[in-house]
């Protein structure tokens, strides 16, 4: 054996040690270990190879058990598992300046901490802001107060100041809806931390916020927003639609009220669903975005289950 295998042995044997210290219950899965000694020990050992060091320092151990330990919870507590978003979602998220608050689209989560040279921290999202911004941002908390998921703002307070900070800066040229029409938005939930879809009635089209002094929305105002909603069973409660979008706004006829986004799981916001026509023997294509219903003989995916057939939730900046 080679002096290079002896050293790399003795970094492998290290790792090993470490993930049994924290997996004494032996929940990884065979190739969550191999992994997690694969990636520490390359680390570890291109170190050693630099610095053309045989043997392991203290330096070299705090990093092992360190990196460790994260890995380990990471297979254990798989990323995202209790995130209220998932990449490609669109959310809210709070910048600071000016707009103070901007929309855009979820692209990682579990992110370390650039800032952590522990490598300890992992940041809940990185998100991609919507133009003009167009830049990326870490969100370093999964609350309310610094990120929040995109809807038709309406029923809480400072609706006003988030439909402004979040109407894109070009709209759709046609709307696909019109007075009197019968939809679904995506609303808040009584929790607020969660999404639902919320059946109303189209009151205006083309709506015009004026701006006030110090208003702020980007491309200036005044605003023009593509809907006025009146929500059903709410008194008076309008609900401004923002961007003419799928995951914003809905036909009754094809989105039933309900979940959106739940604590318990539950994610209604494909642009594409695939269920069983109502003569019960067929099944049917939704296409959210267009309203248009494509019929099909059997289940695309070849499974008697109701499930989502594509996720395609291109944004529209």
């Amino acid at each position: 054996m080679t002096t290079n295998q002896q050293v790399r042995q003795r970094i492998e044997d290290a790792v090993g040690s470490a993930i049994h210290a924290y997996d004494r219950q032996q929940q990884l899965r065979d190739t969550d270990a191999d992994e997690i000694i694969g990636l520490v020990a390359d680390r570890v050992f291109d170190r050693m190879v630099d610095e053309m060091r045989p043997v392991l320092n203290h330096e070299d151990l705090d990093f092992v058990q360190r990196r460790v330990e994260q890995m380990v919870k990471v297979c254990l507590n798989p990323p995202g598992l209790d995130s209220r978003f998932e990449t490609f979602d669109r959310v809210v998220c709070r910048i600071g300046g000016q707009r103070s608050w901007a929309a855009g689209t979820v692209m990682k989560l579990d992110v370390p901490d650039p800032k952590d040279k522990t490598e300890q921290t992992l940041l809940p999202y990185v998100v991609k802001i919507d133009p003009p911004d167009a830049t990326l941002i870490s969100v370093p908390e999964d609350t309310n107060g610094f990120v929040r998921a995109e809807v038709c703002f309406g029923q809480r307070q400072r609706a006003r100041m988030f439909t402004l900070c979040c109407k894109p800066l070009r709209q759709l040229a046609t709307r696909r809806f019109g007075v009197g029409d019968r939809v679904t938005c995506a609303v808040e939930d009584a929790t607020g931390d969660y999404t639902e879809w919320a059946a109303g009635q189209v009151v205006e089209v083309n709506h015009t916020v004026e701006l006030a002094d110090g208003e702020f929305t980007p491309g200036g105002g005044p605003a023009v927003v593509p809907y006025r909603v009146l929500l059903d069973d709410s008194g008076d409660t309008h609900v401004l639609v923002h961007r003419d979008e799928h995951w914003l706004i809905r036909d009754e006829a094809l989105q039933a009220p309900g979940p959106r986004q739940a604590a318990d799981g539950t994610r209604d916001v494909k642009r594409l669903v695939k269920r069983r026509a109502a003569d019960g023997s067929s099944w049917e294509l939704v296409d959210h975005m267009t309203r248009k219903l494509r019929l099909q003989d059997r289940d695309p995916d070849g499974s008697d289950d109701d499930e989502d057939d594509d996720d395609d939730d291109d944004d529209d900046d």
